[in-house]
């Protein structure tokens, strides 16, 4: 139960739908009893996803899943996907990492800045924005990776199962296999 808290306390503070989260937060005990029920119950199905377009700055595509979907998705990610691929990735990488934000890669860019500066005396940087690079992603070859990282095969079934049902932007039930919900459950715990 404690990690299903964590994840909802997560989720919560990083929704931006303010009065989602208030009905949320309202009802707490119930949403977080529910999420554990339909673990425990192998009764997980994937909601529906909130597809629309944003022009501000630009125009994006915005996927968005419920909050419950969002709750346990960040339970899997935090219990499995993240142990298996943070030590992987390089130190300047500060997105979705815990004490690592906004601040933290302010302060490494002026770090770089005054290396360079110091070292090249006057230089170019060279900002850029990849069109579609999620969407881009081999999916495929995602999996593979993904598959060498994590050892343990019930946690790596459930995070391909998530990840292929997030991309595919599936709306069919999970059927897990038995011994996938019981390693859920015990990441509820």
């Amino acid at each position: 139960m404690e990690n299903i808290l964590e994840a909802y306390n997560e989720v919560c503070c990083n929704t931006k739908n303010k009065k989602k989260v208030r009905n949320y937060r309202e009802n707490k005990c119930i949403y977080i009893s529910r999420i554990y029920n339909i673990l425990k119950n192998r009764e997980y199905e994937v909601g529906e996803y909130n597809v629309f377009t944003i022009y501000e700055p630009k125009e994006r595509r915005i996927v968005s899943q419920s909050l419950q979907d969002k709750v346990i998705n960040h339970l899997v990610s935090r219990q499995i996907l993240y142990p298996a691929l943070i030590p992987c990735l390089i130190n300047e990488n500060v997105a979705s990492i815990k004490n690592k934000g906004t601040k933290y890669g302010i302060e490494l860019a002026n770090r770089f800045h005054n290396k360079c500066k110091i070292k090249y005396g006057e230089y170019y940087i060279l900002k850029c924005d990849i069109s579609k690079f999620f969407a881009s992603i081999n999916q495929e070859k995602l999996k593979e990776k993904i598959k060498k990282r994590i050892k343990d095969k019930e946690a790596l079934e459930v995070e391909l199962t998530i990840r292929v049902l997030f991309f595919n932007f599936s709306y069919n039930i999970l059927s897990f296999r038995r011994d996938t919900i019981n390693k859920i459950i015990s990441l509820a715990n």
